[in-house]
């Protein structure tokens, strides 16, 4: 028995072979398009690898019943197309845990019992499969991280011989074993020590994608002092750079006064200078100055009057701190080294982030250091010396294609 299909119905066959995943119905779509093209059941059985008799059911099927899938289709018929597109949209929109409460949902909804296999071929039959979400920052802007997308483009796009890019970040890893996923043999449970160890070592790091390699170094702590110190050992280990972009997230250790100030950024240094020369503390940008603050400024522009630009900003009735900022001069900027600040929320547009989940996959998964002295040996002992050997053949993971995060709801 063969098939007579017209165009139309050639192309939507294709189109939805090319869709389908699941490698039975698959079978059964070449069978009726080969059959189509005037091949006899025994050669359709050869190429597909499936019995005789198995094609003729397919073609049969479909000559009689239209039918494409594996399911006799009884719990498909319990459900009306109308509702099935509503369920459909619903469980785009909803995550259940479990066929239960889906099976709850149809019947409070429609008062239609399915039992749990039903629901189960249900959900595989309309391209629903149970996985793990992926979790996104809520308060993520898009339009704050396409904006900055372009931005890197053209920095990108404009770089010299003698510049590059950094992508700067701190890590925290700590001495806890850490249990993740791994191959183990079915039936047998694997069992892996624990040390709940809270030492953790202190780490920032920076990444050059255009020769993948990283700079790293640990401290007590992180903040503005050891940002400083980081910035400091990349100017040296950088001597052939002439201009650098570093890319940061806009944490306190990244935005603090004292980077800055060391940057050469107005605002920040401004703030600093006046706190380090005349113990003068400014407030948020939005307050308002007092009138003892304000007569301590008269003293600076008395002594220090090639730091204003407006000289006569102190005479103005109201005077938020922005204002006395903006009347500051700019200091001279840092000759190697300009700070862009990432979008808020945005892991996503930081490579070095996946720098972090190479480094627990060589080092920290399922191993159990025995004190936190080999627990840190290892730490530094990847990005020293083994992080060269498999770098390049991680251009593919660690990359500036950037990922587009979709909003959560």
């Amino acid at each position: 028995m063969k098939i007579q299909l017209s165009k139309n119905q050639k192309i939507d066959l294709e189109a939805q072979h090319k869709k389908e995943r699941n490698s039975k119905i698959s079978d059964r779509i070449k069978a009726v398009l080969l059959s189509g093209e005037s091949w006899n059941n025994a050669q359709i059985a050869q190429a597909l690898r499936i019995h005789e008799t198995t094609v003729a059911t397919h073609i049969e099927e479909y000559l009689h019943q239209n039918k494409l899938t594996n399911h006799s289709g009884g719990s498909e018929s319990k459900l009306t197309l109308e509702q099935t597109e509503e369920l459909i949209t619903h469980l785009e929109e909803n995550t259940y845990p479990t066929t239960k409460e889906i099976i709850e949902y149809v019947v409070s909804t429609y008062a239609i019992q399915y039992k749990q296999p039903g629901m189960y071929n249900w959900l595989t039959r309309h391209g629903f499969s149970y996985k793990h979400p992926k979790g996104v920052p809520l308060k993520h802007n898009t339009e704050s991280q396409e904006n900055f997308k372009k931005e890197y483009t053209e920095i990108k796009n404009n770089l010299k011989k003698d510049e590059s890019i950094l992508f700067i970040d701190s890590v925290h890893p700590t001495e806890a074993t850490k249990i993740t996923f791994g191959w183990i043999k079915k039936g047998v449970e694997k069992m892996i020590a624990t040390v709940a160890g809270r030492s953790r070592i202190n780490l920032t790091g920076a990444i050059n994608l255009a020769n993948m390699s990283i700079f790293t170094r640990d401290y007590k702590t992180i903040n503005g002092e050891s940002t400083i110190d980081f910035l400091k050992y990349l100017d040296v280990s950088t001597p052939t750079a002439k201009k650098i972009h570093l890319i940061a997230d806009g944490g306190g250790a990244h935005t603090c006064k004292e980077v800055g100030a060391y940057l050469g950024i107005k605002d920040p240094f401004n703030r600093k200078y006046l706190e380090d020369k005349f113990q003068i503390i400014l407030s948020s940008s939005k307050k308002q100055l007092t009138k003892c603050l304000i007569k301590q400024l008269k003293q600076v522009l008395k002594e220090k009057p090639e730091l204003f630009i407006n000289k006569e900003i102190l005479e103005e009735k109201i005077i938020t701190t922005q204002m006395l900022l903006d009347a500051l001069r700019k200091p001279p900027s840092h000759e190697k080294f300009i700070l862009h600040i990432l979008p808020p929320y945005s892991p996503n547009l930081n490579p070095i982030e996946k720098v972090w989940k190479v480094m627990n996959e060589h080092v920290r998964n399922n191993v159990v250091f025995l004190s936190f002295k080999e627990f840190k040996t290892a730490i530094l002992n990847f990005f020293e010396n083994e992080w060269r050997g498999i770098s390049d053949g991680l251009r593919k993971r660690i990359n500036d294609h950037f990922q587009k995060l979709k909003p959560a709801f």
